[in-house]
């Protein structure tokens, strides 16, 4: 039987490194853990789609060379700008468009730090990570509980 693709919807600051820690370092600290996490044999069918606003600055090449070269296959976009929002939840809009777009990927997760950019409902979708600290092991753990409750 073939593994489903997952989607992991990947927010950078405040996931990858404690939110306003920029340059000098720290840029991408806990990027190390999610890769290790993405090796896992039970998650080699999860795929990443940028959600960061780091879009917004960089190419998709230049974030896709941010991961190491076996991983680089699995980051396949990032999520539209929207210019308007039809809801309070810019995040979960974004989202939603990316996946309008690819209507063939319905399975999804996502790896974030603004709890406010998702409705309550899709909340359940998504691993909130403490902002101030960035991604931690035992948000890995709820990610691969979420993953391993919901078989899409």
């Amino acid at each position: 039987m073939p593994q489903i693709q997952t989607i992991l919807f990947l927010d950078f600051d405040g996931v990858l490194h404690p939110a306003g820690v920029h340059r000098g370092g720290a840029d991408l600290a806990r990027l190390p853990l999610l890769e290790a996490f993405l090796r896992e044999p039970a998650h080699q069918g999860v795929q990443i789609v940028i959600s960061s606003t780091w879009r917004e600055a960089h190419p998709f090449e230049r974030l896709r060379a941010m991961f190491t070269d076996d991983l680089r296959p699995r980051i396949i976009g990032v999520t539209p700008v929207l210019d308007e929002y039809d809801t309070d939840y810019p995040r979960h809009e974004e989202i939603k468009a990316w996946l309008d777009r690819h209507p063939d990927r319905t399975a999804w997760a996502a790896l974030d730090d603004d709890v406010q950019g998702f409705p309550g409902h899709r909340r359940k979708t998504v691993v909130f990570t403490d902002s101030s600290v960035g991604l931690t092991s035992g948000d890995l753990d709820a990610l691969r509980s979420l993953l391993a409750i919901r078989r899409w």
